[in-house]
């Protein structure tokens, strides 16, 4: 008889846990309170299965209690997800940085040696009117070359293109 008992409450369990997710979801969706779901359940359990008002109050406390119990689980599942997604992410962001500073890094170096080849050779050219000593001078439009034997002499416009930068052409005796 025991067997019997306890395979009716499990029924009375079973369709009222079904008439408590019925009624969460009843009316288009609407979601009524869990405790006034698990009333009605209550109340149907009771008339469809010929439960005792005690009995019922039980099945409607245990499934109460597990329902908290599965929302305590996954409130507890959904902090360790958080958590563990916040440390991924901490730990992808970090990698991606560290990835992008070696791309960068030589990049930086590289552009700051481009720049500083730039500014010495932007130093080293010369303008028609600069005194300068002897030696060949090379005018940066044209390429024509310009000797100078004297200390001090001034250098003219090109003579083939009129253009006014020089830079000095080293010897490769020198």
């Amino acid at each position: 008889m025991a067997s019997r008992f306890q395979g009716r409450l499990r029924e009375a369990y079973n369709a009222m846990s079904e008439r408590v997710l019925e009624v969460m979801q009843a009316e288009h969706g609407v979601r009524q309170s869990l405790d006034h779901a698990l009333m009605q359940a209550r109340e149907w359990v009771m008339t469809a299965r010929e439960l005792t008002h005690e009995e019922a109050d039980d099945l409607a406390a245990t499934l109460r209690r597990e329902v908290d119990e599965l929302s305590q689980t996954l409130a507890a599942a959904e902090e360790e997800f958080e958590d563990w997604v916040e440390t991924d992410l901490l730990f992808a962001e970090h990698q991606a940085v560290e990835c992008m500073l070696l791309a960068a890094d030589p990049t930086t170096r590289d552009l700051m040696r481009l720049k500083e080849m730039w500014a010495e050779q932007m130093a080293q050219l010369l303008h028609a009117g600069d005194a300068v000593e002897a030696g060949a001078y090379e005018c940066v439009g044209c390429g024509e070359v310009l000797h100078f034997d004297g200390a001090k002499n001034l250098l003219p416009y090109c003579p083939v293109c009129g253009g006014e930068v020089y830079r000095r052409l080293r010897s490769a005796v020198m």
